[in-house]
């Protein structure tokens, strides 16, 4: 899942969908070990897939915590899955 991923705000609510949609977008680029965005780079102990059930979840590991982003397919991430969440897409 390496590559470079254009971000999109979202929500299943309405209002919140409206709001999110004026947020704008950002790019980032996920690396081996390492997200980058605007300028700064994130380094983590590890990346992987993770597979639950019929899901599958892109996990960055750092100092005992993980942070899991769920795999839409293989060129689109979403992160966050309560109220509003952010859908990534790969770009390059």
């Amino acid at each position: 899942y390496e590559g470079e991923y254009q971000t999109k705000a979202g929500s299943s609510n309405e209002f919140m969908n409206a709001f999110a949609g004026s947020v704008g977008s950002q790019s980032l680029v996920i690396g081996s070990d390492y997200i980058e965005s605007e300028g700064e780079r994130h380094e983590f102990e590890e990346i992987f897939v993770r597979e639950s059930g019929t899901d599958k979840y892109l996990v960055f590991k750092e100092e005992g915590s993980e942070e899991a982003w769920k795999i839409l397919d293989e060129d689109t991430l979403m992160q966050g899955n309560g109220l509003m969440n952010i859908k990534l897409v790969r770009i390059k």
